[in-house]
């Protein structure tokens, strides 16, 4: 499914946005747990304008959005640099989405529970599933009969894999947040 380029452009106001404003949503979110982290410090001097410590915790993200995006984000031509630039012209989105949902589920055991309670609560939400996590894997109990013990533990160790890379993806994003740059 094509991405209309008009998802990024506000007619009102007469400003673009260098991305579909999800992948904001995504910085928002990894900027919140960021601060959450003890072991981590976002350098707040470098979001200036965002309203500091305080406010991104307190706040959701559509109240911050629209009180700040039209001087964080706003531009007025396509193409052009906002003042919080993205480091990617095309950043895809469940390639922060993943990450996203790893890191805030690292709590639920290891890297196969967590694929696991991703895949249950993302089956409620989507029919198709997530292939490309493998996820559906850990939970279409049809296949796991089909298959034999050798192509199973291969699926897992698969999924695993998979979910290790959001993993540590998660964490690089989170350092890279800490320093005002995202993804």
């Amino acid at each position: 499914m094509k991405t209309s380029r008009w998802k990024k452009y506000d007619r009102k106001s007469k400003l673009w946005i260098q991305s579909n404003r999800r992948i904001y949503f995504y910085w928002y979110s990894f900027l919140q747990h960021a601060e959450k982290d003890p072991n981590r410090n976002v350098d707040w001097s470098v979001y200036d304008g965002w309203g500091g410590r305080d406010v991104v915790l307190n706040t959701k993200f559509d109240v911050w959005w629209r009180k700040r995006w039209k001087d964080l984000f706003g531009i007025p031509n396509e193409g052009d640099i906002p003042k919080f630039p993205l480091t990617t012209n095309r950043p895809k989105e469940n390639g922060l989405r993943y990450p996203l949902l790893v890191y805030e589920n690292r709590d639920k055991g290891d890297l196969w529970e967590i694929a696991k309670h991703i895949a249950k609560r993302e089956g409620r939400k989507r029919k198709l599933g997530l292939t490309s996590l493998a996820f559906e894997y850990a939970t279409h109990k049809y296949r796991k009969q089909e298959q034999d013990a050798e192509e199973r533990s291969y699926r897992k160790r698969y999924t695993q894999s998979k979910v290790g890379r959001y993993k540590r993806k998660a964490e690089t994003i989170l350092d890279n947040v800490c320093e005002g740059r995202f993804p």
